[in-house]
């Protein structure tokens, strides 16, 4: 391998460009002896010449001819990459790797990426939905940058030094009930009314079921049956063929109600949620970008 570095190639680089040097030289902002000096030494380094002076003035050998194509390749890309590197510090581009808790948001998510993506075009933003399951996990061993995820309201959001939450909106969780159910005469809801009805819900994991697990079991009011089903719209065709009730987002599910529908309230706290980007405690300008542009947006469409 060839001993020779960057500041070599600068060199020669120069001089075949400025055709002199004496420009060369004041081009690089060094001495014409330096210049010299930098030149014998990379000939010494290669056991060949560069240049030949021929009437006074220099001309490229065939290995130097060699060295300059090479050089300007060397050169443009070492150019590019500092560009690259500084876009990359200022947002300007990058990867975003993002999933979300609620795998219902991904009916919305592409439509709020393809607009982010209209201003900032070199920014590439993937869903990585195989990460929705438990997305602090994934964003915190890197396989993701940011996560969509819900608290309760009334949990704090630095309670984990590891990761940083900004909020983007908040919502609640209602139940929604056929007209047909005796409980759609009622104002307000509670963990009380479940145990003699039939809950159709996500098809999830139980453990990753808040509902049934943070709220009814330890309230010992478990639904009399669950069903599981892939899709709002079935969900939301079954409850109004009164085989069951859901409990969905009220902002999800508001806009698809319809007369043989009802939608009611929880009593308790624990319907009101508050949903943040999260990130790593240290975020980069690219995620602060992203995330001050998802807020706005999301708020934006929530009110």
């Amino acid at each position: 391998m060839l001993n020779i570095n960057l500041h070599h190639l600068t060199v020669i680089h120069a001089i075949e460009k400025e055709g002199s040097m004496t420009r060369a030289a004041e081009k690089l902002y060094i001495s014409q002896s330096a210049l010299s000096h930098h030149v014998q030494e990379l000939e010494k380094k290669i056991g060949a010449k560069v240049f030949e002076r021929r009437s006074k003035k220099l001309y490229l050998t065939p290995i130097g001819r060699k060295m300059i194509d090479s050089a300007a390749i060397v050169l443009a890309e070492l150019q590019k990459l500092g560009q690259e590197i500084q876009s990359l510090k200022n947002g300007e581009s990058g990867t975003i790797r993002i999933s979300t808790e609620c795998y219902t948001t991904y009916n919305w998510l592409p439509r709020l990426i393809r607009k982010y993506h209209q201003i900032y075009p070199l920014v590439t933003v993937q869903i990585m939905d195989g990460a929705t399951r438990g997305p602090l996990s994934f964003l915190q061993n890197g396989t993701l940058d940011i996560a969509l995820v819900s608290r309760q309201a009334t949990q704090p959001l630095d309670d984990n030094p590891l990761f940083r939450f900004t909020p983007v909106f908040q919502d609640e969780l209602v139940v929604i009930i056929s007209k047909e159910n005796p409980l759609s005469k009622q104002r307000q809801l509670y963990p009380k009314d479940f145990p003699e009805q039939t809950l159709i819900t996500y098809d999830i994991e139980d453990r990753d079921n808040d509902l049934v697990e943070n709220v009814l079991k330890p309230n010992n009011a478990e639904p009399a049956k669950v069903i599981k089903m892939p899709l709002t719209e079935v969900i939301l065709e079954m409850v109004k063929l009164n085989l069951g009730i859901t409990v969905m987002a009220k902002w999800l599910v508001a806009p698809l109600l319809n007369d043989d529908l009802k939608m009611l309230p929880f009593r308790d706290d624990f319907s009101k949620r508050c949903w943040c980007l999260v990130t790593l405690a240290r975020q980069s300008i690219l995620q602060q970008d992203f995330i001050a542009f998802v807020r706005k947006e999301l708020q934006k469409d929530m009110y």
